[in-house]
């Protein structure tokens, strides 16, 4: 009789633990429904989340197109003009006008990139001193500030345009005599479509050369780049053909005769599209609980060896306290 109540005890027990462990399984899993559900967006944040997302897509797919053509072309041009230096005695007339203009489209263009994808220069020393609350405010302020300087430069960039311009105009008068604030709106909407349009025709042309073999997949990629270059070529002829018709007074470059103001308007561009990326950096700050680099990339190392060697105050790295043990020990000893 002892054996079979120890026996009936045991499977009570058991029976119990098995009734613990799936209602503790059961409120881990209500738990998680309410914290997703929590973390769940909104319905107002959906609907200004999609066509924010649908205007910054196509803008970094522009920015990109932009850079990967122009840093393209530099090389291009400079290989071709070292070569013509070398061998025929001579170099190309125009190679440095446009190595110029694209170092400037390159470098004013790549600020709003760097500045979505986090990559630009940080000094950190100061932010991996601060507990995290600290931190926050930290990036706060510098989203913000390096907002409102960028802004402030695009301003300064815009008015010496300007008055390099003169009376210098290219595009009709009807166009040209437009408002600013609609100039730029147009100029975003534009980049825009323009972006998504290099989008559909990169994920379009994936899929075909993707179930081609290796030799037709060579013939079309050389197609491609071929009618993308008869395509750039008439697109550039029509701007050069605006450029050549021009009118009023006009600061030109020594080799191309191109409007040195046209250049000089991608600065106050490059400024804004910036100045636009640090501004939503300092508003994902505001709006959400992690920090946040850029309004995609949160504040966060790479790897588990470069969180561990983050010092804040009150926390004191491992490595330190270890070689500090270390020493006492051998002191000691």
């Amino acid at each position: 009789m002892k054996r079979h109540s120890r026996s009936y005890e045991g499977s009570d027990r058991e029976h119990g633990q098995r009734e613990g462990i799936a209602t503790a399984r059961s409120d881990a899993g209500v738990c998680r429904m309410s914290e997703a559900q929590s973390r769940a967006p909104s319905p107002w944040r959906r609907a200004v989340r999609r066509p924010f997302s649908w205007f910054d897509e196509g803008l970094d797919w522009f920015e990109q197109f932009v850079l990967v053509t122009g840093i393209a072309a530099m090389a291009i041009v400079s290989v071709i003009n070292v070569i013509s230096r070398n061998t025929i005695g001579s170099s190309l007339q125009f190679a440095t006008d446009v190595t110029q203009l694209l170092l400037v489209i390159v470098t004013f263009m790549g600020i709003g990139i760097g500045a979505r994808n986090a990559r630009h220069i940080r000094v950190s020393a100061i932010h991996d001193l601060l507990p995290e609350p600290a931190q926050k405010v930290l990036l706060v302020i510098v989203g913000f500030g390096t907002s409102a300087l960028l802004f402030l430069l695009a301003d300064y960039g815009w008015d010496y345009a300007q008055s390099v311009q003169r009376s210098c105009r290219v595009l009709p008068e009807s166009i040209g005599s437009t408002p600013l604030w609609l100039g730029v709106a147009l100029t975003l909407v534009a980049m825009v479509l323009s972006g998504h349009l290099i989008r559909i025709v990169a994920a379009v042309g994936q899929r075909l050369v993707g179930d081609m073999t290796p030799a037709r997949r060579n013939l079309a990629i050389l197609a491609a780049l071929a009618v993308a270059f008869v395509v750039g070529a008439f697109l550039f002829g029509l701007f050069i053909d605006l450029v050549e018709n021009r009118s009023g007074r006009c600061r030109v470059t020594s080799s191309t005769g191109f409007p040195v103001y046209l250049i000089y308007m991608v600065v106050p561009l490059g400024f804004f599209l910036g100045a636009v990326q640090f501004f939503l950096a300092g508003l994902r700050n505001l709006v959400s609980r992690d920090n946040y680099l850029s309004w995609y990339h949160r504040d966060e190392y790479e790897s588990e060896e470069q969180a561990a060697e983050q010092t804040s105050f009150g926390n004191v790295p491992e490595e330190s306290g270890s070689s500090g043990a270390s020493g006492r020990g051998g002191d000691h000893g």
